[in-house]
């Protein structure tokens, strides 16, 4: 409702004004918790304070607005850390300055404005489409505000777009920036390129032994080795502690007998069923049946298609008509049935493809019984587990003793921040691994850490040892190193080859005559301007680079991949005339129009800053967010 408060305060300008009033905390540079404010004052800028009450319902409707957006609750919690109280705070310090410089230049409102732009507000209007005074203080009730509050902040509105108006209302987009921005926008060119691949570069040969050491002391954070710990694990999940074996035949037989449906599958039959519309056309049919005629013939003398009486293969529980269901698995495959009333009619049904019952033999599926069963009884018992676990850990068993009095185990893994081994492979099977390995690395040797849990079950883990990362000698990486100075090199000789290859066309050689040279495939890329996206195999900084000169510039420029290089020329410029007062430039005009009106009041609130500072109660804005 204060949103179209302010959008209804009119004006281009107004709309910027409201644009700008959330500004960041640099601007105002707000201090902390400062001297001479009362305890029911956030924040105070001059002479003009903002209430807790004020900053409570600003930020209470901000926040519901933000829920609303996601779509879910959003909790004090998250509302610090998306920066809301800051961004509703330096909006209300904002709107408090150009208050306060309202006050000092006496500016006003009359009241006949008011009440004309109040009534105007289609927030207020009724169901006669016109201004409901009832609605008007519902609306104000819901929030939070009474009729005295909302014809000030509406006055308030009123003069901060008065001085709004004055510094910026007036400024106008000068013609000369329209045009050189039509022309950077719209200017489009024609490139024709090639992509230089790695494999042009055929050999550089092995490194000595001076290029090699050099290399690797140029990029020893490469090849660094990473800290490792050793953690010991104990997982405790229904996987680890259930025990099938523990269950006898009798047990299974029992819960095989209970669910006996799950192993078995139902007769399904392939049913044909044809409808009619009364009683004595189907005993007609029926007869040409028992007469020798085929299903199919009595289906096409009906007007219809075999497809249109299909019901495909169904078991007994598809067919929703209990006679119909009866009928058509009482008879032989390839039989035919006499007149049945269904619920929806007189029908004829035809079957074919029956397929039999089934029923797995228990001794087939005990052993998944057994397991299902033993699944579901350590599910059951892993409290009590973990809680004995627990007890043990407070009464000093290690984990490898709490391990083997309950026929557990405890695994060891060696891992990197990242859950690599030293050799960079990742390492497999990390229970609940994002937080184990977070929570490892800020632990250390000998610290009793609590225990993780990992879905249906428990992750207990000590770190048992720390190697602290470490530079490899160049022996023990001498091969990748060697590796990464031939990478290197290639892509230097190809950066050079790219060079040399621009210089060439800008010297009068052809692009075509290159590429045959080369092998390569001139590609062209037509009408792309600077705002257009590139081809695959044309990367973003070359499309900038080909508005870097006039027609026939030629330059070189990193491909899309690290072992490519393009070479481009620009092959044609296409300008699009620039028509003053063209409506369809009126968009763009506007834009730049609002940014000017933007910059400047901008720098007037800039200057506010200077002279008015702002002085912010922290306790008590605290207290507000929640975070006291």
């Amino acid at each position: 409702m204060l949103d179209s408060m302010r959008k209804h305060a009119s004006g281009p300008v107004a709309k910027v004004l409201i644009g700008i009033l959330i500004i960041s905390f640099g601007v105002w540079g707000i201090a902390g918790a400062l001297s001479g404010i009362g305890t029911n004052t956030v924040a105070q800028v001059g002479n003009s304070e903002i209430s807790v009450a004020a900053f409570d319902r600003a930020y209470r409707r901000e926040l519901q607005s933000v829920s609303q957006q996601v779509g879910t609750q959003v909790t004090p919690d998250q509302a610090r850390a998306f920066g809301l109280p800051n961004q509703v705070l330096a909006r209300l310090v904002t709107e408090a300055a150009l208050d306060d410089q309202a006050e000092r230049l006496a500016l006003g409102v009359s009241q006949d404005t008011l009440v004309k732009e109040i009534a105007a507000d289609p927030s207020f209007k009724g169901p006669a489409g016109t201004f409901d005074r009832a609605y008007f203080v519902q609306v104000l009730r819901a929030n939070g505000l009474n009729e005295d509050d909302y014809v000030m902040e509406r006055r308030n509105v009123e003069r901060r777009k008065q001085i709004a108006d004055s510094i910026s209302g007036g400024a106008t987009m000068p013609t000369v920036l329209a045009e050189a921005l039509h022309t950077y926008q719209t200017e489009a060119r024609t490139i024709r390129y090639l992509v230089l691949p790695a494999s042009l570069i055929t050999d550089v040969g092995e490194p000595t032994a001076e290029q090699l050491t050099t290399f690797y002391n140029d990029h020893k954070a490469d090849w660094r080795r990473p800290e490792l710990r050793e953690i010991a694990l104990l997982s405790v999940s229904p996987e680890d502690v259930a025990r099938p074996s523990d269950i006898d035949d009798a047990a299974a037989q029992k819960a095989y007998d209970a669910d006996k449906a799950q192993y078995s599958t139902p007769e399904a039959r392939h049913v044909y069923q044809l409808i009619f519309s009364d009683q004595s056309t189907a005993e007609a049919a029926a007869a040409s049946l028992k007469g020798g005629a085929t299903f199919e013939s009595v289906v096409e003398g009906a007007g219809k298609k075999l497809v249109d009486t299909d019901l495909g293969v169904v078991t007994r529980d598809k067919l929703i008509d209990a006679k119909v269901a009866d009928a058509a698995f009482a008879l032989p495959s390839g039989g035919t049935s006499d007149v049945v009333v269904g619920s929806f009619g007189p029908v004829l049904l035809k079957v074919t493809d029956i397929t039999p019952a089934t029923v797995q033999p228990f001794d087939s599926v005990k052993a998944e019984i057994k397991k299902n069963l033993a699944l579901s009884a350590a599910r059951n018992d892993i409290g009590t587990l973990r809680d004995a676990i627990e007890d043990a850990r407070a009464g000093g068993s290690t984990l490898q003793e709490i391990a083997t009095k309950n026929k557990l185990a405890v695994k060891t893994i060696t891992v990197d921040q990242s859950g690599n081994s030293g050799d960079g492979t990742p390492v497999a099977d990390i229970p609940t691994k994002d937080a184990l390995l977070k929570a490892a690395f800020e632990s250390d040797v000998g610290i009793d850490n609590p225990y993780l849990n990992n879905g249906d079950g428990v992750v207990w883990y000590a770190v048992t040892s720390i190697d602290p990362a470490h530079d490899r000698p160049l022996e023990e990486v001498k091969d990748k190193v060697a590796a990464a100075w031939k990478q290197a090199t290639i892509a230097e000789h190809l950066v050079a080859k790219a060079k040399d290859t621009a210089a060439r066309i800008a010297k009068g050689e052809t692009l075509d005559a290159i590429a045959d040279q080369l092998k390569l495939t001139v590609q062209t890329d037509a009408n792309q301007t600077r705002g257009s996206k590139p081809p695959a195999d044309f990367s973003t900084d070359a499309l900038k680079a080909a508005f870097a000169g006039p027609k026939g510039y030629a330059t070189a420029v990193a491909g899309v991949t690290p072992d490519q290089q393009i070479v481009l020329q620009v092959d044609e410029v296409t300008d699009t005339p620039f028509v003053k007062d063209d409506t369809t430039q009126a968009s763009l005009t506007k834009q730049l129009a609002d940014a000017m009106q933007n910059d400047l009041l901008q720098q007037y609130i800039a200057e506010l800053q200077n002279e008015l500072g702002a002085k912010v109660n922290q306790q008590a804005l605290q207290r507000v967010i929640g975070a006291s």
